[in-house]
């Protein structure tokens, strides 16, 4: 940050914020901008806090992601067939249970009745088209 940036630092701005995460990321940062920011009780609670996450993240062991592959063999195939055999063992009783609580249901009985007093008589045709084979209709094989 330059100094004419210093001097459009306000109370509380997000350009405080930005000059601290600056050099929390080692990036050059103005002193007089820096300043200007630190007189901020906010903005040194947020450093602080930077602070304390850079060195919990850095403070993690690289190799502690890595150490569940250095496990003998035996251990975890002893692991997977129990995890299996768990798994195997829930779906089986959940099963057996559900079929020992739950009583089929009767299948529903529906009565359809068809009366054909009223049957609907279809209306006299207004046109009739008249079809003749050869002139304007071809039956073919295989269509309809």
């Amino acid at each position: 940050m330059t100094m004419d940036e210093t001097r459009d630092l306000s109370p509380a701005s997000d350009d405080a914020y930005l000059v601290v995460a600056a050099l929390a990321d080692g990036e050059s940062v103005d002193p007089g901008a820096l300043k200007l920011a630190l007189d901020e009780p906010a903005v040194r609670e947020y450093l602080v806090d930077l602070i304390a996450v850079r060195h919990a993240v850095g403070s993690l062991d690289e190799l502690s992601a890595v150490r569940w592959h250095e496990r003998p063999p035996f251990r975890s195939r002893i692991g997977w067939l129990s995890a299996a055999a768990a798994v195997l063992a829930s779906l089986t009783a959940g099963y057996v249970a559900g079929q020992r609580t739950v009583a089929p249901a009767p299948a529903p009985v529906v009565e359809t009745v068809v009366h054909m007093e009223n049957a609907a008589i279809a209306p006299k045709p207004t046109r009739i088209i008249p079809l003749r084979p050869g002139v304007n209709w071809t039956e073919k094989a295989g269509e309809q």
